[in-house]
């Protein structure tokens, strides 16, 4: 008899593309971040594993470095689990890193702060950047964008902020900074992009991109940062701009 190896708890950082995927979670019909390792593993294990997502990111949005966790017995050591999951994956996935972690570690639980990172171009497109950054027509005014921001940080109930579709009741989060800036793009210098990043406790369901959204308009000039107070305290979905596009959002950052 083969002696049964010690159950060990892995986890990963992840780097993905989301363009082709329909969102981190698992899908019976839809091929998913999450659904495409899960197969992986079980070719490198032998093993039906289920990973555990730091949280869930919709079809479209990519990571930089997302982080999920997940039991095995394999003798495999947590490099060669890397090393056979980078060479069985599709070039959209990458394993930045794998490590064995205490047997308590839950990726979405035992997260202290999330940071998101939102692209956007503005003016002529980029063959470069397609699906990457989200486009809009006119000039975008960082500095009303950056007055709006200021509004956000700090606890508030972002119910207003949370897209239909959640069953979560507590819709209190802490943002503890938005950073606005204007960046080139390394693969064509000519070309300058204006990141976004927020950095809180948590996020609710589609939270991070409405909220890029309303810096969206009061980028345009459609929506005073002066309004803003008003539409976290009045916590209706129906009074906020537009949700921004999928394709420029980013799970930059886990902290634990």
């Amino acid at each position: 008899m083969h002696k049964r190896m010690k159950e060990k708890n892995i986890r990963l950082v992840i780097a993905y593309n989301g363009s082709r995927f329909y969102g981190w979670q698992r899908q019976k019909e839809e091929i998913t971040i999450q659904g495409t390792i899960e197969k992986t593993l079980k070719r490198i294990t032998g093993e039906d594993v289920k990973l555990t997502g730091c949280g869930r990111t919709d079809s479209g949005v990519h990571a930089i470095s997302y982080v999920a966790n997940f039991k095995t017995s394999s003798q495999l050591t947590p490099q060669q689990m890397k090393n056979a999951l980078n060479a069985n994956l599709p070039s959209y996935i990458c394993i930045k890193s794998a490590e064995v972690v205490s047997p308590e570690f839950h990726s979405r639980y035992s997260a202290k702060k999330k940071i998101y990172r939102y692209l956007i171009k503005t003016g002529e497109k980029s063959p470069f950047l397609n699906g990457l950054v989200c486009y809009v027509k006119g000039p975008l005014d960082i500095s009303r964008m950056k007055k709006a921001a200021l509004h956000f940080t700090g606890r508030h109930n972002f119910s207003a902020f949370q897209a239909s579709g959640s069953s979560i009741r507590d819709t209190e989060r802490t943002i503890y900074k938005i950073t606005i800036r204007e960046e080139r793009f390394t693969i064509d210098p000519e070309v300058k992009v204006i990141s976004i990043e927020i950095t809180a406790d948590g996020f609710l369901y589609k939270m991070a991109r409405n909220i890029v959204g309303t810096l969206i308009w009061a980028g345009i000039g459609k929506l005073s940062p002066e309004e803003i107070p008003e539409l976290i305290l009045s916590g209706d979905r129906k009074r906020v701009p537009p949700t921004a596009h999928p394709e420029g959002l980013y799970l930059k950052k886990v902290v634990y």
